[in-house]
């Protein structure tokens, strides 16, 4: 089933969270973002009521819902929606939030920080003449990282792509999750880590370095957003 209607809904977890990217694919359709910010007490749609979701990621934990309870919300509007068999792309504590949601597992990773450009590779090669569905190309290449929770995917689901230290991608239903961050734009990557600066350089995290190859991979990380949320939007989304 593709999602119908004019809106793409767009769940944040703070202040400012980079769209531009996500913006522009978005309205290539002939759609429209819609920004909700339940971490600011903004009270989520009915699922029906738009032609896709996408959640995106964040500063919280998707276990900690007792610290924060709008998760649980997001939890209970995801299922909904996936149940609905509404388009749903989560996007790191999105991809985590929809593990809680279908019956998998978010838990702190056991491997450590992941902040940086991080080689991601499909689980499977392509077969060859296969057709194209709901899971966008390009799950494997070169792309921005943040985070030191992980998820352990619903039983069903299909494992589509991993690092080298975690799981970062799978599909179940209409629901295709993501680890990594394919959707953010150098100027965003700029923002995200500027928020915690003086934490990554604790790790160890040449945060200048990262921020030279956002710019550096500007041309390539928006082919990128192109072939994975736009191909992800353009196989699942109608007008």
């Amino acid at each position: 089933m593709t999602g119908t209607g004019g809106e793409v809904l767009v769940i944040t977890h703070f202040d400012g969270a980079d769209l531009s990217w996500v913006d522009r694919l978005v309205r290539q359709q002939g759609l429209a973002c819609r920004r909700v910010q339940p971490f600011a007490g903004e009270a989520l749609p009915e699922p029906d009521r738009a032609a896709a979701v996408i959640c995106l990621g964040g500063p919280h934990s998707a276990y900690d819902d007792a610290g924060h309870p709008f998760l649980a919300a997001e939890q209970q509007f995801l299922r909904r929606a996936v149940q609905a068999d509404a388009p749903v792309l989560g996007i790191c504590l999105g991809s985590q939030l929809l593990a809680q949601a279908l019956g998998g597992r978010a838990l702190p990773g056991t491997r450590g920080l992941e902040c940086g450009f991080i080689d991601v590779r499909p689980v499977q090669a392509p077969v060859p003449g296969a057709v194209e569905t709901a899971v966008p190309a390009g799950l494997d290449g070169r792309f921005f990282s943040f985070h030191t929770d992980t998820f352990i995917p619903p039983a069903d689901a299909e494992l589509l792509a991993v690092s080298d230290r975690y799981p970062q991608a799978w599909r179940l239903g209409s629901a295709l999750a993501i680890q990594f961050h394919p959707e953010i734009s150098p100027a965003g990557i700029r923002q995200l880590l500027a928020l915690e600066e003086d934490k990554l350089r604790s790790y160890g995290i040449d945060v200048d370095d990262v921020i030279a190859e956002a710019a550096a991979a500007r041309d390539t990380g928006w082919a990128g957003a192109q072939r994975i949320i736009g191909g992800w939007l353009a196989g699942r989304v109608s007008v």
